[in-house]
């Protein structure tokens, strides 16, 4: 039951109009809402009624608000439950770094004590330096040389001692590193395995179906050619066709590169093939697999399977409340909730390390050629970028996923999709119903008008902008400068917006007419004027 209080005053912001009952019953995106209910529970605020007077109303603006601070609510009880999960996984994985660097250095002790002698203080090292000369014959050319540049300095200088350790320690760091590189190998090819089995078991114990990527508008099936445009079509396809498979992970390792173990899945309807469970969550499935099941499943990696639901008209963050009108924007976004990999230059998280090498990338400067051209770029992904679009694939890079023409921009494309093969992208306010053509338009407006965002404050006063655009229109007025003259009269005026409508005084430009009598005026505060003095109307 929806209804609207008329002549009331919003109980959030106090303004008047006709707005919503706090108390009735609302529905938005699926979900019914009570805004006295989310006040309370967001807030722990009661709104007091009166009997005599139930004109208890929200505005659209104090709605939008409200349902963000809940949203926000939600998404940081959410990650408090992931960070504890973190914690314990972490917790984890340093245990079993230990063992493996206990197990690597149960025949280098007597080196290792040596080495934290030698980088402290000055001692007395003539420690064992004769049974350390008990090399096997392979080396004995190598204890030959030392011998005798020990010798040289014991003469000179007395100091026999650091000099023999230096040289004797040498060779030794040389065959840590070569054993660390070996022990590295072998963890990672370890790591690799233990993503394998993750994902296998996985897609084998649910009905989870993975995605591999989407080109254009289509999202691409895992295991073979088919694309489709809406993922509900793709999961319909894996169940029906790849379900019957002795097992389908097999195929999905078959056409991914095993140096890049990961994941992208979809989890809508996500269920337990085992005992038909319903599950909310990848984590919770890992879990009651494991724990219900008995299914191997390693909780001492970084998890490299990446979740996505498609329950509702938007691509919306299965892990938080953004949404987003591109499936390539909401995997980047996903880097945000799986911070496997950090850049240590700008703090930016990655799910794998290819995708954090190949953004390292962006740090690298200095002088990058053309392979085809005179251009020189600073860094290298602006050269390979350039080399792309101008030499590889040509200018018009933008390719259609239908009928593989190609565009000189995403704009154009978008442009011809919706004329040729119908398929529009249009992107509505949930707020005020507002129709725009880009997300980039709508997300302007509803943090300019709905959430009142203004970051840009004035130095001289008060006043918050929401750009620096209009800050600099403000500040105009502290400065008393005023470039803009007029040729006629002389007047000088702020802004060459203000001089424009000047001249149309000058021009006799009657743009706004009087319906009642007829009167015409060159500006509307004129016009206003007399509307209210002699009609009686304010407009």
């Amino acid at each position: 039951m929806e209804t609207s209080v008329n002549h009331s005053m919003c109980r959030c912001c106090a303004s008047e109009g006709a707005f919503k009952d706090v108390k009735s019953t609302y529905h938005w995106m699926g979900e019914e809402e009570i805004y006295a209910d989310m006040l309370r529970e967001c807030f722990d605020i009661n709104l007091n009624t009166s009997e005599d007077c139930d004109e208890s109303g929200i505005c659209e603006v104090c709605i939008t608000q409200l349902r963000n601070a809940i949203n926000f609510k939600k998404q940081v009880l959410h990650t408090e439950e992931h960070y504890k999960k973190l914690v314990q996984n972490k917790a984890l994985f340093r245990t079993n770094i230990v063992k493996i660097e206990a197990n690597a250095d149960d025949d280098s002790e007597g080196n290792v004590s040596a080495d934290d002698a030698f980088s402290g203080a000055e001692f007395d090292v003539p420690i064992k330096t004769e049974e350390e000369e008990q090399k096997p014959k392979k080396r004995a050319a190598t204890t030959k040389t030392m011998t005798t540049r020990s010798k040289k300095a014991k003469t000179e200088s007395g100091e026999t001692s650091t000099k023999r350790i230096i040289i004797r320690m040498a060779p030794e760091k040389k065959a840590i590193v070569k054993d660390d590189y070996f022990h590295n190998r072998l963890r990672n090819d370890d790591e690799l395995k233990k993503h394998e089995n993750n994902i296998r078991h996985v897609l084998t114990y649910s009905n989870a179906t993975p995605i591999d990527k989407m080109q254009d508008a289509n999202y691409l099936c895992c295991y073979c050619d088919s694309q489709y445009l809406k993922p509900a079509d793709l999961k319909t396809h894996t169940q029906e066709t790849h379900n019957d498979e002795t097992n389908p992970a097999v195929v999905f390792f078959n056409r991914k590169k095993r140096s890049n173990f990961s994941a992208k899945i979809d989890i809508t309807g996500l269920k337990c093939k085992i005992c038909a469970t319903e599950i909310e969550s990848l984590e919770k499935l890992m879990d009651h697999l494991h724990k219900d099941h008995d299914v191997k499943i390693y909780t001492d990696i970084k998890n490299h399977i990446i979740p996505f639901k498609f329950d509702n008209d938007y691509l919306t963050c299965c892990m938080c409340p953004n949404t987003f009108d591109k499936f390539q924007k909401l995997r980047q976004h996903m880097n945000i909730h799986y911070r496997n990999y950090i850049c240590e230059k700008c703090d930016l998280g990655f799910v794998t390390m290819v995708s954090l090498k190949h953004h390292s990338e962006a740090h690298k400067v200095g002088t990058f050629n053309c392979t085809f051209c005179e251009k020189i770029f600073d860094t290298s992904r602006k050269k390979k970028s350039h080399e792309a679009t101008a030499h590889i694939k040509g200018y018009f890079s933008s390719k259609c996923g239908y009928c593989n023409e190609r565009f000189i921009s995403n704009q154009r494309k978008d442009e011809h999709l919706a004329e040729v093969h119908g398929i529009s992208h249009v992107f509505k306010c949930r707020a005020c119903d507002r129709i725009f053509k880009s997300k980039k338009s709508l997300t302007t407006h509803t943090k300019r008008d709905h959430l009142l965002e203004r970051r840009f404050k004035c130095t001289s006063c008060d006043m918050k902008f929401f750009n620096t655009s209009e800050l600099k229109q403000h500040e105009l007025k502290h400065s008393g400068v005023k470039d803009f003259k007029c040729d006629v009269c002389l007047k000088t005026y702020a802004r060459r917006k203000t001089l424009i409508e000047h001249l149309k005084i000058h021009a006799d430009i009657r743009r706004f007419k009087c319906d009642f009598c007829g009167c015409a005026f060159v500006q509307k505060c004129g016009w206003r004027g007399h509307m209210r003095s002699k009609h009686g109307e304010n407009v």
